[in-house]
């Protein structure tokens, strides 16, 4: 592995202090100054984050080479686009949620299949603000566990959980001993609806190939396997930011119980790819895509 390119961990760039500090203006200058503050620390990243910037030049040859006269691709508004949301997310957990606008888009297939307490799988990916989920899954008359990576550095992790509100839902996080596989299947068999990510690989993990905005890429096997093997029913879904304070929930119809692994897989990069076409600086994506096995390392 090339020491120039970034790989990715699932860690979040910054640091304790500065998280401190917006959530600070956040609480008490509110979001849209925050908004502002962030425009002035981002050129220091633009400036500094030389292994995210060379993965941006690979994803924006990409998006250049797919999506013809496509403008607005840079480092900063990446850059920009990423921090607005991490300041949105700390704003939602900070109790804010009242000064966001929410839109659901055709979400009625995610509500049934939860509804149905018979289990089911959410697939999602590293694009918008998935964690708002939660938001347009709340009140449905079913349980939702989430599957996460808790690879986050510990002292930010101490920062959010002690100044912000705790996750509404079941969390499962994905753990060396394997111990989330056999909690992930229970989830299922007791009719939970488990939420999964689509788009990143593990160390070791075993993945799909395929074509993927021109070029060949590797995803994880896992969640689709999962799905098939329960034979439980599956819906993809993104929540993006789709303008100033507001996000939208798009939502997939349902995919029958029943249905292959590779039918899946082939549904899922549909959708995805479709999404990122369409958002294309919605999807933070600070490593080389790319590069086969390249899971593992740092996360810019």
């Amino acid at each position: 592995m090339s020491e120039k390119t970034a790989r990715w961990s699932g860690k979040s760039k910054g640091f304790p202090l500065g998280y401190r500090f917006f959530i600070f203006v956040i609480r008490n200058l509110g979001v849209r100054t925050a908004y502002v503050v962030l425009g002035s620390v981002v050129p220091w990243y633009v400036l500094t984050s030389w292994k995210s910037n060379r993965a941006l030049n690979v994803y924006f040859a990409r998006l250049r080479a797919t999506i013809p006269g496509i403008k607005g691709l840079n480092y900063f508004s990446s850059y920009m686009a990423m921090g607005r949301n991490i300041i949105d997310k700390v704003a939602v957990q900070a109790g804010l949620e009242a000064r966001y606008s929410w839109e659901k888009v055709n979400g009625e297939g995610v509500a049934d299949m939860i509804g149905a307490h018979k289990g089911g799988l959410l697939l999602s990916a590293h694009v918008g603000n998935w964690e708002f989920a939660s938001h347009f899954l709340k009140g449905h008359p079913g349980k939702v566990s989430i599957v996460l990576l808790t690879a986050e550095d510990e002292r930010i992790k101490a920062v959010l959980e002690n100044e912000l509100e705790p996750a509404s839902f079941n969390m499962i996080p994905l753990s060396k001993d394997m111990s989330h596989v056999f909690k992930m299947n229970n989830a299922l068999l007791d009719g939970q609806t488990l939420c999964m990510h689509g788009d990143r690989n593990l160390p070791g993990s075993r993945v799909n190939k395929a074509e993927f905005l021109g070029a060949v890429a590797e995803f994880p096997a896992g969640p689709f396997a999962l799905a098939a093997a329960h034979k439980v029913p599956v819906c993809i879904a993104f929540v993006i930011r789709t303008g100033p304070m507001k996000y939208s929930f798009f939502g997939s119809d349902q995919i029958p119980g029943g249905t292959s692994r590779d039918a899946i897989f082939k549904l899922f990069l549909e959708k995805f790819e479709g999404i990122v076409k369409k958002y294309p600086l919605e999807w933070f994506n600070y490593y080389d895509f790319w590069q086969h096995g390249n899971s593992s390392g740092d996360r810019q």
